[in-house]
């Protein structure tokens, strides 16, 4: 098996990203399908980036890492994130973000990156990210209030920043809620721990996304479960 492993991999870009982890002392962290440096890194002293602040990065080598992407997407300002998207095989995706302090060096990074020739025969793709920080949930409880909704939502996921509620059907009999998120990342966190396994709510709408510790999902979903009980039986 692990022979198989070391065909599909690159023993080389394997080593030198681990030297280069090593002598830099960068950690990099796993999280099922991606991999993920800062948010923010140690050295970060401004203020978390808003909207706007995030590359996207495509025709990456599958067997280049971060230990030529980041130094190279650092050269333009110092990175608050960067995610690469990973693979089971440990193999890339082929595409990666990285995020900024402002929306003004990401557009910098655009420039400066676009077309660059990362190796002969590949020139990488850059162009600003869209960040969709919004989930849409239908088919709620009845008679769930603003208030409640918000309560579970925060309980459930991290970075919920507010909801909107809106009626909706022909006579406006159903309810259905916009969930404003801090970040792309915590809207697509989100996601997964709502559908898991079984939907809490009917329907939810967003890019897909990364799923995160299935055993925090499970006790997060458990506290909500039980608030919403608790909030029927008393009316």
């Amino acid at each position: 098996m692990e022979a198989e492993l070391l065909q599909v991999l690159n023993p080389q870009s394997l080593r030198a990203l681990e030297e280069w982890q090593r002598r830099e002392s960068v950690a990099l962290t796993q999280v099922n399908g991606q991999r993920r440096y800062g948010g923010p890194p140690p050295d970060w002293r401004g203020p978390v980036p808003g909207a706007g602040c995030e590359v996207f990065i495509n025709q990456i080598p599958r067997d280049v890492f971060e230990d030529r992407l980041i130094p190279l997407f650092q050269s333009i300002a110092p990175l608050y994130e960067f995610r690469l998207m990973m693979n089971f095989s440990g193999q890339n995706r082929g595409f990666a973000y990285a995020k900024y302090g402002d929306p003004a060096t990401a557009v910098a990074a655009v420039h400066a990156l676009n077309k660059y020739p990362l190796q002969e025969g590949v020139r990488l793709v850059v162009r600003r990210s869209t960040e969709k920080r919004q989930l849409c949930l239908g088919d709620l409880p009845s008679g769930m209030g603003r208030e409640e909704l918000l309560m579970v939502l925060r309980l459930l996921s991290d970075g919920v920043e507010d909801i909107t509620m809106k009626a909706v059907g022909s006579r406006g009999e159903d309810t259905c809620a916009l969930v404003h998120y801090s970040s792309h990342y915590a809207a697509s966190m989100a996601k997964k721990v709502l559908v898991l396994p079984v939907p809490i709510f009917g329907a939810v709408q967003i890019l897909p996304g990364i799923s995160t510790n299935i055993m925090e999902d499970e006790v997060r979903r458990a506290v909500a479960e039980q608030a919403i009980k608790f909030m029927s039986h008393q009316r």
